[in-house]
């Protein structure tokens, strides 16, 4: 199937992001308790809307862009590597460990963050889904050290589920995602399809030599257990998936880093060959809002138009509307990896991050960061809008 971009003028917002955007943690401002291995980086950041009426935003805390346990375990020249690169010397003995802050008027003010999670390992990218009737799902992944798992049964990322009862103030043991895979990791969003079911794409490392791929798992249960449903390929590297479901039933599925875009019409079981349209991306989060339009935050490659985009579809991802051909409209000067959940008036609650962290005065300084936006009713493009604590 072929993917095509629709090039529209005079989309982008009025709005500057500056005039727009507030701090929910960072430097100064809403800071965790320390903790050993904490240094001031926060990020990796989500947002739900409980149906109790709170909001939460799950995030990582810790030292640097991977805050991994110490003692180091890394591959011969990847820790002088990182340390180039501005990664600190901490005392970090369970590494980074997940964290939540709750807002109860609609994120006009937040609470204190709160340890979510902190296993022996770094914690990282919590996601969740509020099920209908059932508990509050968490994903995240875990990793203890880097290099390739294919020859370090030590190295890779772990995905793992918890589920919370009490609206995220308890959580269960985290349980592993059974797996195909060496290694895999992912940050949602998790889907909850039409036949009630809850689908999570994941990024693994096959076993031998090829590039790695892309996994779908779905759970039946709520959450008790799960199966990987089937597997995606190319020739080249599927990083940071995310899946959608279509009013049609359809799903829809893209990656990292060249926007590689498939299609499902039997429930995630077979897929198309996935497909590019000249937009490198990373991190891609896919969003079907409430009037059918697909929605896609994302980071951006394009030279001279970096940070935080977006860009959507009204005819389910075959063409994307956006202000030129690589690049989506803007929604804020920023690493990315943003996350957002659409508000019952029709505009979306954004959480992003300042920084990627790399350099040691940056990780110390990143912040957690909200916006709102709104799709155009006319699809010509998007306003950005203030955030709920700014005056409007």
């Amino acid at each position: 199937m072929k993917v095509s971009v629709k090039v529209v003028k005079g989309g982008e917002s009025a709005a500057r992001p500056a005039e727009c955007r507030s701090v929910l943690v960072g430097p100064d401002h809403n800071q965790p308790e320390p903790f050993p291995g904490y240094a001031g980086f926060v990020g990796w950041e989500s947002p739900v809307q409980l149906r109790d009426g709170s909001w939460l935003v799950g995030f990582n805390a810790g030292y640097w862009h991977a805050s991994l346990p110490t003692p180091l375990r890394q591959p011969p020249g990847e820790r002088e590597e990182w340390m180039c690169l501005g990664m600190p010397q901490v005392d970090a003995p369970t590494g980074g460990r997940c964290m939540l802050i709750r807002s109860w008027d609609q994120g006009r003010t937040w609470s204190r963050p709160q340890t979510l999670i902190d296993t022996p390992a770094d914690d990282r990218h919590p996601f969740f889904l509020d099920l209908p009737g059932g508990p509050l799902l968490c994903g995240f992944f875990t990793l203890d050290a880097t290099g390739a798992p294919r020859y370090n049964p030590e190295a890779g990322a772990r995905l793992v589920f918890t589920r919370s009862f009490d609206s995220g103030h308890t959580w269960e043991e985290p349980r592993r995602l059974p797996s195909p895979f060496l290694a895999e990791e992912a940050n949602g969003p998790l889907l909850l399809g039409q036949d009630g079911a809850v689908y999570a794409a994941a990024n693994g490392t096959p076993p031998g030599d090829s590039p790695d791929q892309v996994g779908l798992f779905r759970t039946q249960d709520q959450g008790q257990s799960w199966q990987c449903l089937s597997t995606i390929r190319a020739d080249h590297h599927l990083w940071e998936p995310s899946v959608a479901q279509l009013p049609d039933g359809r799903m829809v599925l893209m990656a990292r880093p060249e926007g590689d875009i498939c299609w499902s019409s039997d429930s995630g079981h077979t897929w198309t060959a996935p497909v590019s349209f000249g937009m490198r991306l990373f991190a891609p989060n896919l969003y079907t809002l409430r009037d059918g339009t697909l929605l896609c935050l994302h980071g951006s490659y394009a030279p001279g138009h970096g940070g935080l985009r977006v860009l959507f579809s009204r005819d389910g991802g075959q063409t994307w509307i956006a202000p030129a051909p690589d690049h989506g409209f803007l929604v804020d000067h920023t690493y990315g990896y943003g996350k957002a959940m659409e508000l019952p008036d029709g505009s979306l609650f954004l959480t992003y991050l300042s920084t990627g962290g790399h350099r040691s005065e940056d990780a110390r300084g990143n912040g957690i960061w909200c916006i709102r936006l709104r799709v155009r009713p006319d699809h010509s493009g998007i306003d950005l809008l203030p955030a709920p604590d700014l005056k409007r």
